[in-house]
């Protein structure tokens, strides 16, 4: 008895539309040129009569292609790396590949096992939020000619297309927006460092500025390793007696939420004892009026997909750092400090930032 549910194959289609299995193979591989019209339709109607799907695998290893792209993120819960991947997956599907998106957690060991995973899949190519390790593993996709595309983070010895920000000048531009409105004790609370690219040219900057512009002893950087180690700072930093004002800039959106939960259960209230920036720009903080140095998240993740796909095409040219544009947002949490007036003074008439 014939098995009812056996998938149908392409010898089935071929036999149905009354042509060859390799006419079927052309009709598949998007070589119309080579097909008479009528022969067309016939394949077309075998098709849709037999509810034919054809294997992506098996076409993929035929043509030496799998139609995959692979994407190692680094936090998918940061509202910055959701928006990435909308953007990815949007070019990804305009060109008809699929995209495997695999979470490290900013965990080195479980970024090389998902690159190991993705090379068994044979993916074409990869765009890599990276830890800032397994250097060796990804030096050896470039070695086997797979096109990788960086987000955001360098990786050492690596001369591939980067898509990310440019953190000196966006860190600057942070910076001196908060001086020119008065604050001068800035502290910089970051994630850990670690080998992040971002991170550190972050915090280069900041020691840049601050060493340049002469900016208050008090200003400092503080890496965040638990929420209790974050709350001892920000008490100390915003308790501590000085003639100017003080404001707090965080890394990310993720260090943004700790930093400002943090704020609030120690009982401080934004701006009236402390003003707060942030690299990202979450919906949230738009909503209770944060200010942020914001970057089109989306837009690189379409960038870095049109990066892979040029070059899945052909492109063999010098690799290439593509910038997007940082933007201040500016909003109430830094309201400008009135000269001789302090923190609590200058922001009574403002309606403070804060939870009940």
């Amino acid at each position: 008895m014939k098995d009812s549910r056996r998938r149908p194959t392409i010898a089935d289609v071929a036999k149905a539309a009354g042509v060859s299995k390799t006419t079927v193979s052309r009709f598949l591989s998007d070589q119309a040129e080579y097909i008479a019209e009528e022969t067309y339709r016939k394949i077309e109607q075998a098709i849709q009569g037999l509810n034919y799907e054809p294997s992506q695998m098996a076409r993929g290893l035929k043509a030496k292609q799998s139609r995959l792209i692979g994407i190692i993120v680094a936090d998918i819960a940061n509202p910055f790396t959701t928006a990435i991947l909308r953007g990815t997956e949007d070019v990804c599907h305009k060109h008809h590949y699929s995209l495997l998106v695999c979470n490290s957690d900013n965990d080195p060991t479980k970024e090389q096992n998902y690159i190991r995973t993705l090379r068994s899949h044979h993916i074409d190519g990869l765009i890599l939020h990276t830890t800032g390790y397994n250097q060796s593993m990804l030096l050896a996709l470039q070695k086997e000619k797979t096109p990788v595309v960086l987000l955001d983070r360098e990786v050492n010895g690596m001369h591939v297309d980067l898509v990310g920000m440019d953190n000196t000048q966006a860190t600057y531009d942070a910076l001196d927006y908060l001086v020119r409105q008065g604050y001068h004790s800035i502290a910089y609370v970051t994630a850990p460092t670690a080998d992040i690219s971002t991170r550190i040219e972050r915090v280069q900057a900041f020691h840049s500025f601050i060493a340049e512009r002469h900016v208050g002893e008090e200003s400092a950087v503080f890496q965040v390793v638990d929420d209790s180690s974050l709350l001892d700072f920000l008490q100390a930093f915003v308790s501590r007696k000085t003639a100017t004002a003080k404001a707090v800039f965080t890394g990310n959106a993720v260090i943004l939420l700790k930093a400002a939960l943090a704020i609030q259960s120690l009982g401080y209230r934004i701006p009236d004892d402390i003003a707060l920036i942030s690299f990202d720009d979450p919906d949230w903080a738009q909503i209770v009026g944060i200010s942020t140095i914001s970057q089109s998240a989306y837009e690189m993740g379409v960038t870095a997909a049109d990066r892979l796909i040029a070059r899945l095409a052909g492109d063999a040219g010098e690799p290439r750092r593509f910038y997007v544009a940082a933007t201040l947002q500016e909003r109430a949490s830094t309201p400008k400090v009135a000269t001789g007036q302090s923190m609590r003074t200058h922001s009574s008439n403002r309606q403070a930032i804060h939870s009940e």
